[in-house]
């Protein structure tokens, strides 16, 4: 399952930058119908189901896409797709790289966690970051709705993503990232589209409920080049081998400065996303050596050997540590680990790039 927006707002306080996790474990269990749902405004009854097996039509308006091209999150640009010069009239820029940003169960535009990494690529400068906004098929205390509606999702999206490339956008200089639900979105649109995607950046992809197979989730075969990032692995984030690449954060399961939250499951994998909002920006890139096959299955890395005892409690191999996120070598694959007892892109001090949401 995975964290979103509505619960994220209901389940934290932000005070500070630190982030107090209220009642995490209730509300999650609400939104997977395993207890008191009354707190919500919506019913299970409220919940939308799409027919699915290509019976939905698109473009669908529960699905959006908007385009943010400056540093200014109010401006943005809503895809049309009855327009046919659409990108040149926004401002899109052909010489940035293009960011497709899918959020997971509980979000939508401009909500936590997503909203951290959306403000990151924006702020950085870089980019065309194009927001999926698919929250209207994906709000709590909808979970099992939500897992169904992936694939209407994708195949909406994919229909648009050959549009937009038929506008001019460039698919060679075009990243799919997904957190959670987002992730397998990312995937499945590789069955609907004519072309092979280049990247996808796979964020914890969601564990429960996801039925195996490529059909149904996100795997290798997806793009020319997928990386994941694991921060929950075996519980909400997807616990085996899923890219080329696979990043095992502090063993990949559960992570140390977590470990006060009332959650401390739900707070790893909401955190993937201040992982690679970090690895935007030259030398705060979090690097990782070469491990074992699959994320360990110690849940901390920890101790006053440091980086050593890491190597031996959790399979680490010798080899060239690589850097993980955005300027991950395109031709590494395997499993690599990373230890990192802080809290990723939160700033010790105003001159550092961060963003206090990532501080708890």
């Amino acid at each position: 399952m995975v964290l979103l927006l509505k619960i994220v707002l209901s389940s934290m306080l932000i005070s500070g930058g630190v982030m107090i996790y209220a009642q995490a474990q209730h509300l999650l269990a609400q939104a997977l119908y395993l207890g008191d749902p009354d707190s919500y405004n919506t019913t299970r009854d409220d919940c939308v189901w799409k027919r699915g097996n290509g019976q939905d039509v698109c473009p669908d308006e529960d699905i959006n896409i908007l385009l943010y091209t400056s540093g200014i999150v109010k401006d943005k640009f809503k895809f049309d797709h009855r327009l046919r010069d659409w990108l040149n009239n926004t401002e899109w820029d052909h010489t940035k790289e293009n960011i497709i940003l899918i959020h997971g169960y509980a979000g939508g535009d401009d909500t936590l966690p997503i909203a951290v990494l959306r403000d990151a690529y924006i702020n950085h400068g870089g980019y065309n970051v194009f927001l999926v906004d698919w929250g209207a098929l994906c709000q709590p205390p909808c979970y099992v709705a939500a897992v169904y509606n992936i694939r209407p999702v994708a195949t909406c999206l994919a229909q648009s993503l050959m549009q937009l490339r038929d506008l001019g956008l460039p698919v060679e200089r075009t990243t799919c990232v997904g957190h959670s639900l987002g992730a397998h979105i990312c995937g499945l649109m590789a069955n609907y589209l004519n072309f092979r995607m280049e990247r996808i950046i796979a964020l914890d992809p969601a564990r429960p409920l996801i039925k195996p197979g490529g059909v149904n989730r996100l795997d290798q075969g997806d793009a020319k080049y997928v990386q994941v990032i694991h921060t929950n692995a075996g519980h909400y984030g997807e616990g085996g081998r899923v890219g080329h690449i696979d990043f095992c954060v502090n063993g990949g399961r559960r992570q140390p400065y977590c470990g006060n939250s009332t959650n401390i499951n739900l707070c790893s994998h909401i955190w993937a996303i201040c992982y690679l909002a970090q690895s935007l920006y030259e030398g705060q890139e979090p690097m990782a050596e070469p491990c074992s096959r699959r994320c360990p299955s110690n849940a901390v890395l920890s101790g006053a050997n440091g980086f050593r005892e890491g190597r031996r409690r959790f399979g680490y191999a010798m080899g060239y540590a690589i850097p993980m996120g955005l300027k991950t070598p395109p031709n590494a694959s395997g499993s690599y680990c990373i230890k990192d007892n802080n809290p990723p892109f939160c700033p010790s001090k105003p001159s550092m790039p961060g963003d206090q949401r990532c501080c708890i």
